[in-house]
């Protein structure tokens, strides 16, 4: 039994890292995430706007859902969605660890919770028990989780909460690393119609490790840089030996992934360029389906390549607003953004590299970034756009 089980979660996660690549799966991936734990449904919600104009979306939900009727919920109940979901996120913890958060933090008593008009109307419909957890701790507002019980399951058990914080971790690195991609679609009809136009490069292999698909950048990568490289047989490898374990390791198991919960991006492979400071930020994911890519029912690994040496137009004001950024090193990031040295920034802003690096460890600090990849990684997530010009777009992705 516990074979079976071990089996079919790891079905699922791979299910989970397919919606990395075609997010419309995300409703029949949350039903079967929802079954797997014990749940009735579950719900990924976007927190939108400020002030009185806030209100809470939901991009993705179980299949089993009746979306007239979630829409009916969110307008009815927008304002007190938006109170329980800030209290979920004041109890979910500083760490980079996801940990769902039971509905009793919502009132002070069962009896107070259940006279709430919400839960009133969630009953109706046989859903009595909510559990909420933050699934990406560096911007607060994306990618906030729920899952839904029912009376008659009763609250959910300690190996069922357990179960599903393991998950979640993987649904937060698939989140994260399909942002670019979903960026692509609001543009394109399809995302592979956009590929090129990533400055992102994304890269498909199969799961002997040769190439199916990549774009213009991924190309370029691979020959500007000696970072990739192709083995004798054909395989895609990574030059530096301690970045090619790595690799491997994320290879060999899917339960190798998902080990920074929240802060899915501190997984990266941080690949060097001839020995210099780490450029490349290297996320890889296992897939069996890239119908997106023109490639169904296959077993390989999405691999999503970040140059981050290459100029990015940051919106320092929203980075700096969410980490209590001084204005100083709101202005330093930016200079890091156009790829720019210690050095050179001390030059450009006439100050000491002492008073750069002492800037830079600040930044660092406040993002929970190791270093500037990760630091890059985490802003670009955030605010920049990744999308090259038409003139930097390069032809078709090649096999």
């Amino acid at each position: 039994m516990g074979l079976d089980r071990d089996a079919d979660t790891n079905a699922v996660i791979r299910e989970i890292y397919d919606t990395a690549v075609d997010q419309s799966r995300w409703p029949q991936t949350l039903e079967r995430l929802a079954r797997h734990v014990g749940a009735c449904g579950a719900f990924v919600f976007e927190l939108a706007g400020d002030g009185a104009r806030r209100e809470i979306r939901a991009p993705w939900f179980s299949s089993t859902y009746d979306p007239a009727l979630v829409r009916q919920y969110l307008a009815m109940f927008n304002q007190v969605e938006m109170e329980d979901q800030d209290l979920f996120a004041r109890h979910s913890r500083a760490t980079d660890g996801i940990e769902l958060i039971p509905d009793d933090v919502l009132a002070g008593s069962e009896t107070e919770l259940l006279q709430r008009a919400n839960a009133k109307f969630l009953m109706q419909f046989g859903i009595r028990f909510r559990m909420g957890a933050l699934l990406n701790k560096d911007q607060v507002n994306v990618d906030r989780f729920a899952l839904q019980f029912t009376e008659r399951h009763g609250p959910p058990r300690p190996d069922e909460v357990m179960m599903a914080n393991t998950l979640l971790s993987h649904v937060a690195k698939a989140l994260s690393i399909h942002r670019p991609l979903r960026a692509l679609k609001e543009t394109f009809e399809t995302a592979i119609a956009g590929l090129d136009r990533l400055k992102v490069g994304i890269c498909i292999i199969d799961s002997r490790g040769m190439i199916v698909h990549r774009n213009g950048e991924f190309m370029r990568q691979m020959a500007d840089y000696r970072v990739f490289e192709r083995a004798p047989d054909g395989r895609l490898v990574l030059s530096n030996a301690e970045a090619r374990a790595r690799l491997g390791h994320l290879i060999a198991d899917v339960n190798n992934h998902g080990v920074f919960g929240a802060r899915p991006r501190k997984e990266a492979i941080e690949a060097e360029i001839d020995g210099e400071t780490f450029r490349l930020c290297v996320e890889v994911a296992p897939i069996s389906r890239a119908d997106a890519m023109g490639e169904a029912k296959f077993a390989g690994h999405l691999i999503y390549s970040l140059d981050t040496c290459q100029p990015f137009d940051l919106d320092t004001a929203v980075i700096a607003s969410m980490f209590s950024l001084t204005q100083a090193e709101s202005d330093v990031l930016d200079l890091i953004a156009k790829g720019m040295t210690n050095l050179e920034i001390s030059r450009e802003r006439d100050k000491s590299v002492e008073t750069v690096n002492t800037q830079v460890k600040a930044l660092l600090a406040k993002t929970n970034a190791s270093n500037r990849t990760q630091l890059i990684r985490l802003a670009t997530n955030i605010s920049a756009g990744l999308m090259v010009n038409d003139d930097r777009a390069g032809g078709s992705g090649s096999r």
